[in-house]
């Protein structure tokens, strides 16, 4: 009797955890096209819908409807890149302070496109604005230098055998130091148009990733997603101690040196093309762990959704509140995030665990 309402239980926490999934990915599906339908050249919601089916529209509207839904789908995929490494971060290191951002990963890859950008490795720069013409450059050089961070990372808590609070605290010192060398390149070695470029950039935008950039992230996004997923079941014991995991058959440094690649890779790719965007990975998480529970299974893919909900309603925030001047998304994220993340951890006793 007893082992039959387990199963009930189980089968019913299963099905509420599908039910979430797909009414985020509702969610998710009418802001696509609530986000395209606004800007200045009117687009309602329902040619918007129609377009995602297959639609087609006269000539000058389909221009700015693509050119939103371009922002739009830039959008979706580097909210639920950074999204899902932040979740996997926050896993493999047991500490709900985790993220792509607090662990100066984010600025890490900052700094190698701004190395990038200011090589020319990228492209070139004229007198009045400066041309992308390798736009798969930036996210090998953002790769480069936040892998290089992660293993620091890594080094610090498996060498050195820091507490979850210190490295935080040393990955924020890393991410000053990194701040601090672009601040130094951007007084001594850059002229004011690669200047302005990289602090333009560095605010976050999804405006600037063009079709070349979309076609990358489409290509890779699925593969990431895949290697996202594929860690769940040794997430669920890392996470919870060593321990546990060793007798259950799976080496701890493994996984977080493979989970810590994998992330990095994905936050490397969403950073190299939209600039930093703050608390997104790090908040994300904790939304969607409110929402579905603790399991990877169905964690990663809630944040994921949860990621990109609060990126497309950040863009909507960016280009309603004082249109038709256009914010950057980073920084009306950071205005969102911050608020939110006080308040989940208000929520979880001041701690950070629900």
């Amino acid at each position: 009797m007893s082992k039959k309402i387990d199963q009930e239980y189980v089968s019913n926490s299963s099905l509420r955890k599908i039910l979430t999934l797909a009414v985020l990915l509702v969610v998710l599906a009418l802001l696509i096209p609530l986000s395209a339908s606004i800007g200045l050249y009117n687009v309602s919601f329902f040619d918007a819908f129609k377009v995602l089916l297959g639609y087609k529209l006269p000539g000058n509207e389909a221009v700015a409807l693509w050119l939103r839904l371009r922002r739009c789908l830039v959008g979706v995929i580097t909210g639920m890149l950074l999204a899902g490494g932040g979740t996997i971060m926050q896993a493999v290191l047991r500490n709900p302070l985790a993220s792509p951002f607090t662990l100066g990963i984010s600025h890490a890859a900052a700094l190698g496109v701004a190395i990038a950008l200011m090589t020319g490795s990228a492209g070139y720069t004229t007198m009045w604005f400066m041309e992308i013409t390798s736009p798969y450059v930036l996210p090998i050089f953002a790769f480069v230098f936040a892998l290089s961070q992660s293993l620091l990372i890594l080094l610090l808590a498996q060498k050195e055998g820091l507490e979850p609070r210190a490295i935080i605290l040393s990955a924020i010192a890393m991410a000053f130091t990194y701040q601090a060398i672009l601040a130094l390149l951007q007084y001594l070695v850059l002229n004011e148009l690669q200047i302005a470029t990289i602090v333009f950039w560095m605010f976050g935008d999804l405006s600037r990733a063009g079709d070349a950039e979309l076609q990358i992230l489409s290509l890779t996004f699925p593969a990431l997603v895949a290697m996202y997923m594929l860690l769940h079941a040794d997430l669920d014991l890392v996470s919870i101690s060593d321990d546990v995991a060793l007798s259950s058959g799976v080496v701890p440094w493994r996984v977080r040196l493979v989970a810590v690649v994998v992330s990095t890779l994905g936050t490397a790719l969403a950073t190299s093309f939209v600039g930093i965007l703050a608390f997104l990975c790090l908040v994300s998480p904790h939304i969607a762990r409110l929402l579905i529970g603790a399991s990877h299974r169905y964690l990663i893919p809630t944040a994921m959704i949860v990621g990109s909900i609060l990126l497309l309603i950040a863009d909507i925030a960016s280009r309603t509140v004082l249109s038709p001047i256009t914010l950057p998304v980073g920084i009306v994220l950071s205005f969102i995030g911050a608020p939110v993340l006080i308040v989940l951890l208000m929520k979880g006793g001041g701690h950070g665990h629900y």
